[in-house]
């Protein structure tokens, strides 16, 4: 009986891990020429898969090259000061399709905003301005307004996707969509879309207190980024 509770309790386990899997992007490097990537800020750690990948790190550039052709596929990971994380899957080319990859917000945030979907409680308001493609990259940039005497920290900023329809005695099935990375509140995904009966609900709590708003994104809504 014991030996079938924990094979339980490590299945359970491992359906929790697999709900907060971080993707990795796929870089190509070669011998002559340097890639270049851009971090939000300051790089903390480097760590190559394989000796065959030079990582040269200042401040926030990290450049990489190979040391040979036709290197093995291996991964790189990148960890900066804010405690964000990067993974990269490496592999090899002659001639990469692109060199210079930029994760800085900076002229994503001065584009446009395009969309207007927002949700409002306790004096909060949470909206989502925009959704743009960019580096291969699905990015969410939203705003939180306080009109309210009282500040609002958010704690933390969830994405789920749920059934859109659901039985009335069903527990809601939820699955956690986890950012590649965030800067403020602009968050990165591998692209993706979902189906007409489902719905991507976006939750913001607040520290150390009661308020939170949940903000629904309809397949619609996502066919919208540009």
């Amino acid at each position: 009986m014991k030996s079938v509770l924990a094979a339980l309790l490590a299945l359970t386990c491992i359906r929790s891990f697999c709900q907060t899997i971080i993707e990795s992007y796929p870089l190509e490097i070669t011998t002559g020429k340097t890639t270049n990537i851009i971090f939000p800020f300051a790089i903390r750690k480097v760590d190559c898969g394989a000796r065959d990948v030079l990582a040269q790190k200042a401040d926030n550039l990290l450049q990489l090259k190979a040391s040979k052709q036709n290197i093995l596929p291996t991964n790189v990971s990148v960890t900066t000061v804010d405690g964000s994380f990067y993974s990269f899957m490496v592999s090899y080319a002659s001639d990469p399709a692109i060199l210079n990859i930029s994760y800085r917000t900076d002229s994503l945030l001065k584009q446009r905003y395009f969309l207007h979907l927002s949700t409002r409680s306790e004096e909060m308001k949470f909206a989502l301005r925009s959704i743009y493609i960019k580096n291969h990259l699905m990015w969410f940039a939203f705003q939180l307004a306080n009109y309210s005497q009282v500040s609002f920290e958010p704690e933390y900023v969830k994405f789920f996707v749920v059934d859109r329809h659901r039985a009335k005695r069903r527990a809601m099935q939820e699955i956690e969509l986890v950012p590649l990375f965030r800067e403020g509140m602009t968050f990165a995904f591998t692209p993706f879309t979902i189906s007409k009966d489902k719905r991507l609900y976006v939750r913001i709590a607040e520290k150390n207190g009661g308020r939170s708003l949940s903000l629904k994104v309809s397949h619609k809504i996502l066919l919208k980024a540009r």
